[in-house]
């Protein structure tokens, strides 16, 4: 079954775009790679240690279908793909729960409180463990807002994950949600102009938060808010592994890193793709069933 929906298109257009490596892992430079297995992770970060330090690397991991899956499709991350694609193209649909982007978003929080969530692989939070035992830094950046920070830090733990023993020195981080930066002043932000023309960033930031090693981003180009925090680093480093499930992340974070002359090795982890795919062409009637019992 071919599908031909302006969401299939948009998602084929930016696997196209993005650059698969096929080189051995052993022999890795800076590119983006496909992975079902986070232990390649685990493989790339020990090198890069080796090479440069492992005061010089940082690790950057997004949390949906990445470091934490939901235990059903209803509040999944394909999920809400799904629905926000509902809200763009077929905004009459019976299977919508919200009328705006807003209110869809308070019904994730609300999935997020009540579901519960597990990583992909079992072993990843050992992964995880492994690679900070190497003394490297941490970040998780997530498209999540800071509304969800509560659940999101308490889905972690119950995972077995502890970012705050590695956590990304910031200088003068803000206590709460702050704009990530001024469209006018966007140096101020550890941006350039010509960035900010490039990443489309748009004249009204939303509100991002930083706390207990994850960043939420609240939807915004990932790439250019990574740089916004690294910005007020107090190390800089020369490595960067990147870990996400969607492809147009790893393009944006890949491109606003490799700009900046970092080594940065993204990775486009695709454990989750069967049931990302398996969902899309399902004909929801079950997650509706379950919202509608819900609502």
């Amino acid at each position: 079954m071919i599908c031909t929906s302006p969401f299939c298109r948009y998602a084929i257009g930016l696997a196209i775009a993005l650059f698969i490596g096929s080189a051995p892992l052993q022999t890795l430079a800076s590119g983006a790679l496909e992975t079902e297995d986070f232990a390649d992770v685990v493989t790339v970060v020990a090198e890069l240690v080796e090479q440069y330090g492992a005061e010089n690397v940082l690790l950057v991991c997004d949390i949906d279908n990445t470091l934490l899956a939901m235990d059903t499709d209803f509040g999944s991350d394909q999920w809400f793909e799904w629905q926000s694609y509902l809200l763009e193209y077929d905004p009459k649909s019976k299977h919508l729960v919200a009328d705006n982007f807003d209110g869809l978003l308070e019904v994730q929080g609300l999935l997020f409180s009540l579901g519960e969530m597990h990583p992909p692989q079992p072993e990843i939070p050992d992964n995880i463990a492994e690679m900070q035992k190497m003394g490297i830094s941490t970040l998780v950046l997530t498209s999540r807002g800071d509304a969800f920070r509560t659940a999101t830090e308490l889905e972690l733990e119950e995972n077995g994950y502890d970012f705050v023993q590695t956590v990304l020195p910031i200088t003068g981080a803000e206590c709460g949600p702050y704009l990530p930066y001024d469209r006018d002043a966007v140096e101020q932000s550890g941006l350039t102009a010509e960035e900010a023309e490039q990443f489309d960033l748009p004249a009204d930031p939303k509100e991002v938060s930083f706390e207990a090693g994850v960043f939420m981003t609240s939807g915004q180009h990932k790439g250019a808010m990574l740089l916004t925090l690294l910005a007020r680093c107090d190390r800089d480093f020369k490595a960067v592994v990147f870990v996400d499930d969607h492809a147009r992340h790893v393009v944006r974070v890949y491109d606003a890193l490799a700009r900046r002359g970092l080594d940065v090795t993204c990775f486009h982890y695709k454990l989750e793709d069967d049931n990302v795919k398996r969902f899309e062409y399902s004909d929801k009637s079950d997650v509706t069933r379950r919202w509608l019992r819900l609502d």
